[in-house]
């Protein structure tokens, strides 16, 4: 950052230097309707001589036709910019008139003349007084080595070149280290004192060079108005120049880090005199030649040019200075990766950005510079200025709303609501709001850009009819919206309260039926919401939708003549439903199929087998339901015993053993009579045949069966009582 302002230092003197030599003679054109009178657009299209006045008095996007108007306005006036840009760029750096100026140059004897006479001015004039400043220079060796000498600090007390390793870990990549900074005021006052007196011995060369060149002027060693002119320039441009290198060399003092007012490591004070010098020798090189070129005779417009292209050298250096140290400054920026916060968000967001804005500023600087736009520097600033400020409102609105949909919207881990599922539908349209709420900051951040360079914008949406229409109708969608969506999810958190409050009271029944019916009733209401909201928000933008029911009223009945199938399975399906048939967990049979009932949709049913697949089969096809889990089931008896046993002994043991049964807890809960035994049902080929049932819970009779017909087997055995079964005995032939 230091660097940074450096930089802007210099920029302010070589556009200084330059504002005579970059000046247009070309007369301005009236700025347009549309735009803030003072502002950088403004500047910008007085500085376009062929800019046309609109005479129509119509405002932006004032035609009737609602998509074709906005990008015609849009893409007219930004064709329009760029083309006249394009031409001042153009017009301000053609070479012709110095080309001209070269080619005419040998035929005149008199600028010859004037020629040699700079020459031999600067000879005799501007040589001498440069060895005289090496002179002085030379003689205040001793002088200046004793100031570096006493300036030592005689405590321990930080040094701005103890910081070496830090510059060769940032070109590593790696954070500086940070140092201890904190000096005492007396300390700093006295390197403050040393470091003036430094300058002070630094200005007196200075000094002697200008009296020097004065009193060798003086004497009449120029000959000529010209060899005047041009060795008085080229002297006050060397002077300027070095005075501000001697400036910046107050600053940072790359040799004397004793006498360093900015602290630094000396690589880097070193890298930042060396860019100084660089950008200041070319501002010098190009204001000399320049002005010389303007004494034999170059004219006005040539002398514009050629100010342009070393504006445009000076630019460039500025530009690849400010990207070689972007990540530096950018560090800086950042200040230390330990610190949390919205503040600290914002300083690691702009220290990715700050080059290209800086890049930006310093190169349209220069194009506005060539177009010819009026104190381009302020402009430009307040072009930058404005755009840094908006991008950072910007910024502290995108990071101030995250923090609020934050505690909005917190993590599931984070708290407990009252009501989690309601937590979890809105947690849902969470990525939705942030988006809504990134567009509208976008939008809001470009809107600022906008009207602070110099587009009313905020009066042309208030006050032209077409865009307050849009802003309109763009809110009533929004809203039409908002109101669809808490709708939906008021019907959808509605019918699960009364799934739970059913569920709570005991009304199992009619839960599991409520809950079986909700794909159906939360398709339905879907629909009907998105058709409404549809409509609504066709009819805010403008379209009639009355022609467009009557289209989509005969479209249906096409697709209900074409897809009688599908509305056969939905009809069919809506009164199965309605009849409670079946529901999801029910083991039923139907076409031909038997299984358990994994999902029922608006047309098909989800039928898993006892095998593990998986039959789709559509409502159409189902004549006949058997529900075999519905309210309760029998587990059906069919014991077999031998023809010599006791028919009511046996009777006895099979109620003690489904006694025993209901006395277990597991089982007992699933049994819900006792054993009721038919009888003799049989005269069996083995044996006498018994039937019986127990009456059990819904789907609950196979479990009891297969319990009930192990502890048979198990009671019989102890009693003696014979299960008769076919004996068969397969005798091998021997081989012959």
């Amino acid at each position: 950052m230091r660097f940074a302002s450096v930089l802007v230092l210099l920029l302010t003197l070589c556009h200084g230097a330059l504002a005579q030599a970059a000046s247009t003679s070309e007369a301005p054109a009236k700025a347009s309707t549309t735009i803030i009178p003072g502002s950088p657009l403004a500047a910008l299209a007085n500085a376009v001589p062929d800019a046309q006045e609109d005479n129509t008095g119509a405002t932006p996007f004032g035609t009737d036709s609602l998509g074709f108007s906005i990008a015609s306005a849009v893409g007219g006036e930004a064709r329009q910019t760029f083309a006249d840009v394009a031409g001042a760029l153009h017009r301000s750096t053609r070479l012709a008139p110095v080309l001209l100026w070269l080619e005419g140059l040998p035929a005149s004897p008199q600028r010859l003349a004037d020629a040699g006479a700079i020459g031999l001015g600067l000879l005799f004039a501007l040589l001498p007084a440069l060895l005289l400043e090496a002179a002085i220079r030379f003689t205040l060796r001793r002088p200046v080595a004793l100031c570096l000498r006493y300036a030592q600090p005689r405590t321990a007390e930080f040094l701005p070149d103890q910081d070496e390793q830090g510059l060769a870990d940032a070109e590593a990549g790696e954070q500086e280290k940070r140092i201890d900074r904190s000096v005492s005021v007396l300390a700093w006052s006295r390197r403050l004192a040393f470091a003036l007196l430094r300058f002070v011995l630094g200005l007196l060369p200075l000094i002697g060079f200008a009296v020097g060149l004065q009193l060798l002027i003086s004497y009449g060693l120029l000959k000529g108005r010209p060899a005047h002119l041009a060795i008085t320039g080229i002297g006050n441009a060397y002077l300027a120049c070095r005075l501000a290198q001697e400036t910046v060399r107050l600053l940072i003092a790359p040799a004397a880090p004793q006498l360093r007012l900015i602290a630094m490591p000396s690589l880097r004070a070193q890298a930042i005199m060396h860019r100084v010098f660089v950008l200041l020798a070319t501002g010098f090189i190009g204001f000399s030649l320049i002005a010389t070129a303007e004494v034999l005779g170059l004219p006005q417009d040539g002398a514009d040019v050629l100010g342009r292209l070393v504006a445009l050298a000076v630019h460039v250096e500025l530009a690849v200075s400010i990207w070689q140290s972007r990540a530096l400054v950018g560090r800086w920026i950042s200040g230390p990766p330990e610190a949390e916060g919205m503040r600290a968000q914002l300083r690691r967001r702009m220290a990715g950005t700050w080059p290209y804005l800086a890049l930006f500023y310093v190169m349209a600087l220069w194009v506005a510079l060539a177009a010819g736009v009026p104190n381009a520097f302020i402009m430009l600033l307040r072009v930058v200025l404005v755009l840094v400020a908006a991008v950072w409102l910007g910024m502290l609105a995108w990071v101030g709303s995250n923090a609020l949909l934050e505690r909005a919207f917190p993590a599931p881990s984070a708290a407990k609501p009252r009501h989690p599922l309601l937590a979890a539908r809105a947690r849902a349209y969470n990525p939705l709001i942030r988006v809504f709420v990134r567009i509208v900051i976008g939008a809001l951040v470009l809107l600022l850009i906008l009207q602070g360079w110099g587009m009313n914008v905020f009066n042309a949406l208030l006050t032209d009819p077409l865009s307050r229409g849009l802003l309109g109708a763009l809110i009533s969608i929004v809203v039409t919206i908002t109101v669809a969506l808490v709708l939906w999810e008021g019907a959808n958190f509605l019918l699960h309260q009364r799934v739970e409050s059913l569920t709570d009271g005991g009304r199992t029944r009619q839960a599991s039926r409520l809950r079986t019916l909700a794909p159906l009733l939360r398709a339905t209401i879907g629909t009907v919401i998105l058709l409404v909201t549809f409509f609504a928000c066709l009819a805010e933008i403008g379209v009639n939708a009355t022609g467009l029911l009557a289209v989509s009223g005969v479209a249906g009945i096409a697709v209900g003549f074409g897809s009688q199938k599908l509305v056969q399975d939905v009809i069919t399906g809506l009164f199965l439903l309605l009849e409670d048939a079946m529901q999801v967990g029910d083991y039923v049979s139907l076409g031909g199929l038997s299984g358990t009932v994994e999902r029922l949709s608006i047309r098909t049913i989800r039928l898993r087998g006892s095998d593990g697949s998986v039959n789709i089969i559509p409502f159409s096809s189902v004549g006949t339901v058997t529900n075999m889990t519905r309210d309760f089931s029998y587990a059906q008896i069919s014991i077999t015993v031998g023809y010599r046993e006791d028919v009511e002994r046996v009777f006895g043991v099979l109620r003690k053993v489904a006694a025993t049964m209901r006395e277990d807890k597991k089982w007992g809960e699933m049994i819900r009579d006792d054993l009721q035994i038919f009888g003799l049902d049989e005269f069996g080929q083995l044996g006498l045949v018994i039937t019986g049932q127990i009456r059990t819970g819904p789907g609950q009779h196979w479990g009891v069966r297969r319990e009930f017909c192990a502890r048979v087997v198990k009671r019989f055995a102890e009693e003696g009582i014979e299960i008769p079964y076919n004996r068969q005995a397969l005798m091998g032939l021997a081989s012959q």
